[in-house]
């Protein structure tokens, strides 16, 4: 038991659904536990796409922000020559 509490934690899981699951675990309703195990995984893959899309939309506006610095140093070289 010591060891599914240790996962649980690890994974995140806040303290309502640590109690749940090791109270449905301990009660032998294994499938009520795995059910409840897998709707927090459906919330951390939500909580990754969302960060995936910030890291997308910075990975963009980086990329923009050196094109436009590379443009500009280009114009500069255009113009003293």
């Amino acid at each position: 038991m010591d060891d599914l509490l240790q996962n649980l934690k690890d994974a995140g899981c806040g303290s309502q659904t640590i109690e749940t699951v090791c109270r449905l675990y301990r009660d032998g309703q294994i499938q009520a536990a795995v059910k409840t195990l897998r709707k927090h995984r459906l919330s951390l893959m939500d909580s990754l796409r969302e960060s995936q899309e910030r890291v997308d939309c910075l990975d963009f506006l980086v990329w923009r922000m050196e094109r436009e610095k590379r443009q500009s140093q280009n114009n500069k070289k255009k113009e003293r020559h």
